[in-house]
């Protein structure tokens, strides 16, 4: 082998070493990007994905790539095509819906909002299938999910977002270690229950409802449960 071979060959060496060194990081970053995009923490996505905290602060920091036994599910909750996630390659959305022979449907419960405690939701009022695919790719999420019509409204920064009195949303469960700046939650405080955002910068309230780190507590308030979306429209 000549000298040069040996130069080059050592050259592209150095390169695919570097690049192993980087694709943790990508990883991490694209991993943040979407959570960021559908506003879910680290937390929650490894709760939802199965994921335990000490590997999923390792993919969340960019220091190590997810197996393939974590990948698929990973991203699922994250709604993302698993080869872009690991890669950056392809698309990065699911994509299209799949034909409805072949969808799998979520039935999803509605309950009556005054029910909902921290034991419990009461009986169903009613269920109403959803596909799958569908809540990925509009909510990030297809699991876990409940719908429930909102007693009091939401004043949002943009009229946009502005939430009534009667709309009926998209909801699950959140606790206070899950949430992340800029989740809309349904709040108790006396018995009383509030839709907020949740900001951890101090901002003007006049730009609308929020209710800030110091605020959120045992004696304070206390979230019931993170909204997604209004029924056909994302929140947040």
């Amino acid at each position: 082998m000549s000298k040069a071979s040996v130069v080059r060959s050592n050259k592209l060496d150095h390169k695919d070493e570097d690049l192993d060194r980087q694709a943790p990081a990508a990883f991490g970053e694209r991993l943040r990007e979407r959570a960021a995009e559908i506003g879910l923490g680290m937390a929650e996505i490894g709760r939802l994905s199965g994921i335990k905290k000490q590997s999923m602060s390792g993919y969340w920091n960019g220091d190590r790539l997810c197996g393939s036994d974590k990948l698929f599910s990973l991203s699922d909750v994250l709604g993302v095509n698993a080869r872009w996630l690991v890669s950056g390659k392809g698309q990065k959305s699911g994509g299209d819906l799949i034909a409805v022979e072949d969808a799998d449907w979520e039935p999803v419960p509605l309950f009556d909002l005054r029910n909902v405690t921290d034991t419990g939701k009461g009986e169903p009022l009613s269920w109403t299938p959803f596909r799958k695919d569908w809540l990925r790719n509009n909510l990030g999420t297809a699991s876990d999910l409940y719908l429930v019509k909102l007693i009091s409204g939401y004043r949002g920064r943009i009229e946009d977002n502005h939430l009534y009195e009667g709309d009926l949303v998209f909801v699950r469960e959140i606790t206070m270690g899950e949430l992340a700046d800029g989740n809309i939650v349904i709040w108790r405080r006396d018995g009383a229950l509030k839709v907020a955002r949740f900001a951890v910068q101090q901002r003007d309230r006049d730009l609308g409802d929020i209710i800030y780190p110091g605020e959120v507590s045992e004696d304070q308030f206390v979230p019931v449960c993170r909204i997604y979306a209004k029924f056909l429209q994302r929140v947040g």
